[in-house]
């Protein structure tokens, strides 16, 4: 299921989307930043059971900040359909 919304406050306008597959759900942020008139800026999240498994997607600390880009976006799609963690366990 894909879901969307999007809000503006000011000069701050922001987009986002989910995408949810079983229990798993992919998060994309975008926002116009400080300033600026395009939405430019990117956030990845990916979620397992309500759970923020970003750090383990990508192989990098929890909460650190995951640019979207077409690299990252791939990544967090291919997760989104694996059905067993690779690297043991389910995710």
């Amino acid at each position: 299921m894909i879901k969307a919304n999007y809000m503006a406050y000011g000069g701050k306008r922001q987009a986002n989307f989910t995408i949810t597959n079983g229990n798993k759900e992919l998060s994309l942020c975008v926002d116009n930043g400080i300033s600026g008139e395009d939405l430019n800026r990117a956030d990845i999240r990916c979620y397992s059971d309500g759970k923020d498994v970003t750090g383990k997607v990508f192989g990098v600390f929890e909460g650190d900040v995951i640019r979207g880009d077409v690299h990252t976006m791939a990544t967090a799609m291919n997760w989104l359909q694996l059905s067993v963690d690779p690297y043991g366990g389910q995710f």
